[in-house]
């Protein structure tokens, strides 16, 4: 109990939150919130609640700290949810590839347009995640040290997660199409019944270029995905 202070301060840095940004939060000067964290005075029981509040903790870490071993752990657990991922997103890339290659021999335009979204969705998925995994196994390894989180970080996290949300959204549409022309073909729909997608010049234009983008450079997402955790992304 006697390293109230050094817990605060341990805690806010796991939070990545500054000590201004938690003062702000306490609405208390950055000076108090510095002497909480050097011993100088002592947060009273309602200020504990606030600060264990905003560090997403609960007072009794506040008190007495993490218990050893547990905040790795609690890492080592995302990296290899990560890990889980990237797996599962290999998998779903492999699995249909030889019931697609067959499609793409027949000329079935539905297996062309998943096989192309497959390299524009999940190609760059995959390069995403491998960048996140990196920067938190190096994190873990500690060759590299988590930013502190500014108001910019907040905006430039947001900012990151809404432009992959509108590419994800461009790409469902003919993706679904495309799953539901495979899906015809293996079920012997003729021709002329089968699902087509409508012909709009603008969407086709920026999906090509987009799809261009990434699938020929789906390495260049392992930095966003660098990005994303230099973010904090897996703290919120």
């Amino acid at each position: 109990m006697r390293d109230i202070g050094k817990n605060i301060k341990a805690l806010r840095k796991k939070k990545g939150m500054t000590q201004e940004a938690l003062a702000e939060a306490l609405f208390v000067t950055r000076q108090t919130v510095s002497n909480y964290e050097t011993g100088r005075s002592r947060p009273d029981l309602d200020m504990l609640v606030k600060i264990a509040d905003i560090l997403g903790t609960d007072v009794t870490q506040v008190l007495y700290g993490l218990p050893a071993g547990q905040d790795r752990q609690g890492e080592v657990r995302r990296l290899a949810a990560g890990c889980l991922v990237i797996a599962a997103i290999f998998l779903l890339m492999t699995l249909p590839a030889p019931l697609l290659n067959e499609l793409l021999l027949r000329r079935y335009v539905g297996a062309m347009l998943v096989s192309t979204l497959v390299a524009g969705l999940l190609r760059p998925a995959l390069w995403l995640v491998l960048g996140w995994c990196v920067l938190q196994g190096l994190w873990l390894l500690q060759v590299i040290h988590l930013p502190e989180e500014r108001a910019w970080v907040t905006w430039a996290r947001r900012g990151v997660l809404l432009v992959l949300a509108v590419y994800v959204v461009l790409l469902l549409p003919p993706m679904v199409v495309g799953l539901i022309q495979v899906i015809q073909a293996c079920l012997g729909v003729p021709n002329e019944a089968v699902v087509e997608f409508p012909q709009l010049p603008a969407y086709t234009w920026l999906m090509n270029r987009l799809l261009r983008f990434t699938a020929f450079t789906p390495q260049g997402c392992a930095l966003i995905g660098g990005a994303l955790w230099m973010l904090h992304f897996s703290k919120h």
